[in-house]
């Protein structure tokens, strides 16, 4: 067992400790682990640093030792997300030698919307076995999230723990068992112990078991994703609790199922996961947060984790070193990628920000369109929506808008949906750019309502909920 950097009597977690810990003590910028259960996860709360776990089949696992191959995954350690991210970059891709390698898409870093919508456990259902310096310091988490302009969802989690507890008491732990059932029957003294009698248990499930198991799974992933359609990103805690060494020694099988707590759920529903530093206390007990979302929600985040790891002015790992300053993106769409410009309900935070997340695009910036449009609020739409319509120069007014890049053939699909009387059309920046965006057909504004005014769809919505 590698000693953790951070505070010496701390597990340092596991299984992949020694690619955290050597990451931690500054020995190395970059470490692999694999993820299965949580161990590209858990190791990085534990020693402050990040902890990137891929969509499944992003990284090829071939040459990997398996433990689940169908939930195995390849682990980034780093001591800043635009490292992790960057090494995704250059690890992604399908492979024909893996089976479970598939194509997805990966996308580019991108800013922070102004508006984001964060699931978290409902209160009640939050566990941290008794621990409150844990459970504050979510609370604190939390408030931090806010601030940096997140809606906090709370969202019922029990799905979630229920999934959980299908890797160690379903099928899983009998595909665990395919690897090293030679080595069980022929040598069973070379495993560790804990393992040895983990992997055992497998051997008592049927063929039934395994697809009345299946058939739970796909219904938890259909909760899952229905979740997923209200918000942009799950932030749990990575583990509830910081263990010591002689704790859990004392009690190994209790306490690594609890580590497993919030992390043994992702692989089986087809999440990626990025675990990022949240605080760390005087006695030196780091707590950490990992953000979760659907396959091919790479990018966006490890755009939403850089900006919250970076506020928390967090020295990196178990070093007297400060964060570097973010790199500054570009509001430019990348090659391949078009932008589009909203005006309304399509905003982040707003009814249908949805169907744009849902393309894996990315937020490139805040701006305002030139003086020559006006804003109304359509007529029997459901949900609300506005129509945004040019005039003749400067006899409108400036109108917030938000830039979004999306692939070529995302932006085709996204266009094909749009119902009439919208519209896309060239729409002029208050800057000179000329962008693709939303407009609205003249026939659509019979019993419209002008609200110029405002300034923007988001300001008029606020005036309505007040009054």
């Amino acid at each position: 067992m590698p000693r953790n950097p951070l505070k010496s009597d701390l597990i340092p977690g596991g299984s992949s400790s020694g690619s955290a810990v050597a990451v931690a003590a500054g020995l190395v910028p970059l470490a692999l682990g694999t993820d299965t259960a949580g161990s590209g996860r858990v190791p990085a709360m534990l020693n402050n640093i990040v902890g990137l776990k891929p969509s499944l089949g992003l990284i090829s696992t071939y040459g990997v030792v398996p433990a689940c191959r169908t939930l195995d995954c390849v682990s980034v350690f780093t001591l800043t997300v635009d490292d992790a991210f960057a090494a995704l970059k250059a690890l992604a891709g399908p492979d024909v030698k893996d089976a479970y390698s598939r194509a997805v898409p990966l996308g580019a870093l991108g800013a922070v919307p102004a508006k984001f919508a964060v699931g978290v456990p409902a209160k009640g259902a939050r566990v941290f076995f008794g621990d409150n310096a844990a459970a504050a310091s979510y609370e604190a988490v939390l408030a931090r999230l806010h601030g940096l302009g997140a809606t906090i969802v709370e969202i019922d989690i029990e799905p979630f723990y229920e999934t959980a507890r299908l890797l160690y008491e379903g099928p899983w732990v009998a595909e665990r068992l395919v690897t090293v059932r030679n080595l069980l029957a022929s040598s069973p003294q070379s495993l560790h112990p804990v393992t040895r009698e983990i992997v055992k248990s497998g051997a008592g499930i049927s063929a039934a078991d395994a697809f009345a198991a299946f058939y739970k799974l796909e219904d938890m992933r259909r909760v899952a994703a229905h979740m997923f359609r209200s918000i942009d990103v799950l932030v749990v805690p990575t583990a509830p609790q910081a263990y010591t060494v002689a704790q859990m020694q004392a009690d190994p099988i209790q306490l690594n199922s609890r580590l497993g707590t919030y992390t043994n759920f992702t692989n089986l529903l087809d999440l990626c996961g990025l675990a990022v530093p949240a605080s760390v206390a005087a006695d030196k007990t780091p707590f950490g947060i990992t953000l979760l979302a659907p396959a091919g929600q790479d990018a966006m985040l490890a755009s939403i984790g850089r900006k919250f790891h970076a506020d928390t002015r967090l020295m990196l790992g178990a070093l007297t070193v400060p964060q570097p300053p973010l790199a500054v993106l570009s509001a430019e769409p990348a090659a391949g990628e078009i932008a589009i410009a909203v005006v309304g309900a399509h905003l982040s935070g707003m009814a249908l920000n949805g169907q744009l997340r849902n393309l894996n695009v990315r937020f490139l910036e805040t701006v305002r369109s030139a003086p020559d449009y006006r804003l109304y609020a359509l007529a029997n739409t459901e949900p609300a929506k506005p129509g945004m319509l040019r005039v003749a120069p400067g006899t409108g007014k400036q109108l917030e808008m938000e830039l979004w890049a999306l692939s070529v053939e995302a932006f085709g699909k996204f266009v094909a949906d749009i119902p009439p009387p919208m519209a896309i059309g060239t729409v002029l920046l208050s800057d000179g750019r000329s962008i693709k965006g939303f407009l609205v057909e003249p026939e659509g504004l019979v019993g419209a309502r002008d609200i110029t005014a405002f300034g923007g769809w988001r300001a008029f919505v606020a005036s309505e909920q007040k009054a």
